[in-house]
């Protein structure tokens, strides 16, 4: 309450001259510049002066939050412009998940759970330079502006999004079809502006293939949207026209999403039995969400990092205290909080946390992460230093080629964010879109061929740049290829992780 005045305060308050008769002088020590003219923290110790004195010194019993809340509906009744800046305040000076939303904030959020927005086609998440760009879409409008993932977006416009709320900052990026969006990109530490057109998006929930002579499947979730269970599901059912069970599933650059999706998806995977523990501040309140699966058939290896956040910690506990997998990758985010939108009548509403969540052995995740049974670190290292194929320039590569120097081609396709699947030899339909893709955004002609002077372009793209390995899948595909994967599994039984 006293954050939310003081919020309030900073913008009317103006200190008035105490016309107070004493029987003795009350020393307060003031200066004779206006009030109006002093920083935030200023009046706040004005006003805080103004209480204490009332609390010291009023002769009549007094509750100093019953002053605070004279004091919010005073201003607010001379001046109800302010309730949004009082509710910013109010859900601000909590948790960082915690959030008001505008009637416009709130609807951007919405349109992100349902998978479908007019925008410019990414996936982001919240960091204090930004938002970091984790995946861009193909035939998206950042796609064609050159935005490739690990950019940061500082600013729209002239808002700053250094640590705000990712549904606020998709409320500044998103807005109606054929519109201009001025940009701030940071990549490798050097700014540049750039203006997208927006476009109506509809989000994809990643991709699927098979891998290691089709011994293996691979699925890339990039949330868990609405849609995630039901692509994860289409992407089981080919795998079990292969007999595949051995299960690659990659979670890094996660950022969550819905927790009955997460449970939907844990069904796939894990046996009957707790998917998610919820402890609300009211312990009446608590509850747990079951899987139900009495034909456990897959092994899983789930890719984590530091991004994986929310319901992907949730996963990935889930298999490691069931034992139907194993998790590969970086502890993960440490975002273990549920949160829940309430809508207002006069608009806008709020996302508030209200549960820690759990997992089935009760582990603690929030502010810890889920630590992985392999550790491997996806590696960024120069372009120049990496363990990418080379390319030899030996020839053009065109639709039905196969060969290590399409694997070498697609592998930076790959890194650039370009919908290509997985590296895998094969110059395929794909292949041929990401290359045209690529030709269009970087104004060569753009024909789908990969001719010798797009091949030398993808070399001039990279060459400042550093470059992620893939570390992690590699050393899933091993230990799937290589060894008994019970080997690597710990003993998730404690109720908390060191």
């Amino acid at each position: 309450m006293k954050k939310i005045l003081s919020l309030i305060i900073s913008v009317i308050f103006t200190v008035q001259a105490l016309g107070i008769g004493y029987a003795y002088a009350n020393e307060v020590n003031t200066e004779e510049t206006p009030a109006s003219d002093k920083s935030q923290a200023e009046a706040n110790i004005y006003f805080d002066l103004a209480v204490s004195l009332i609390m010291s010194n009023y002769k009549f019993d007094v509750n100093r939050e019953d002053l605070y809340r004279a004091a919010i509906e005073h201003l607010l009744k001379e001046n109800p412009e302010l309730l949004e800046k009082a509710f910013e305040g109010l859900f601000g000076s909590l948790d960082k998940y915690s959030t008001y939303y505008t009637q416009e904030q709130l609807d951007s959020f919405f349109s992100n759970i349902s998978g479908e927005f007019c925008g410019i086609g990414v996936i982001i998440t919240s960091t204090d330079e930004g938002l970091l760009v984790t995946t861009v879409y193909d035939d998206s409008p950042a796609k064609e502006a050159g935005i490739i993932a690990g950019d940061i977006i500082s600013k729209v416009g002239d808002f700053s999004l250094a640590g705000v709320d990712v549904a606020i900052a998709q409320s500044k990026i998103i807005g109606k079809e054929n519109t201009p969006v001025n940009l701030t990109i940071i990549r490798n530490g050097v700014s540049f502006e750039t203006n997208i057109i927006r476009r109506k998006i509809v989000i994809e929930s990643g991709f699927y293939q098979t891998v290691a002579n089709d011994t293996i499947g691979y699925i890339e979730l990039d949330d868990f949207n609405e849609h995630a269970c039901e692509f994860v599901k289409k992407a089981l059912d080919s795998f079990d026209q292969k007999g595949i069970t051995n299960i690659i599933l990659d979670l890094r650059n996660n950022p969550g999403g819905s927790a009955e999706v997460m449970v939907d998806i844990s069904s796939l995977f894990i046996p009957t039995g707790p998917a998610i523990h919820f402890e609300f501040k009211n312990p009446f309140r608590n509850k747990t969400l079951y899987a139900y699966n009495e034909n456990v058939k897959y092994k899983l290896a789930v890719l984590v990092n530091e991004n994986s956040a929310s319901a992907s910690e949730a996963f990935s506990a889930a298999v490691q205290d069931t034992g139907v997998g194993i998790v590969v990758g970086t502890k993960t985010f440490g975002k273990g909080t549920m949160q829940n939108i309430t809508k207002f009548k006069i608009g806008g509403g709020v996302k508030l946390t209200e549960a820690e969540f759990l997992s089935p052995n009760k582990r603690h995740i929030n502010g810890i992460g889920v630590s992985p049974d392999v550790y491997v670190e996806d590696k960024i290292v120069d372009y120049h230093n990496s363990n990418y194929t080379k390319i030899t320039y030996d020839r053009v590569m065109k639709s039905g080629d196969k060969g290590k120097d399409v694997y070498a081609l697609e592998e930076r396709l790959y890194f650039l964010g370009y919908n290509i699947g997985l590296p895998d030899e094969i110059y395929d339909e794909r292949t041929h879109i990401a290359v045209y893709n690529f030709q269009k955004s970087t104004e060569l002609y753009p024909y789908g061929v990969a001719d010798i002077t797009t091949q030398l372009k993808l070399e001039e793209v990279l060459n400042a740049n550093k470059v992620i390995q893939n570390d992690s899948l590699t050393k899933a595909i091993d230990i799937f290829l290589n060894h008994d994967i019970n080997e690597f599994k710990q003993d998730w039984s404690s109720s908390s992780e060191e």
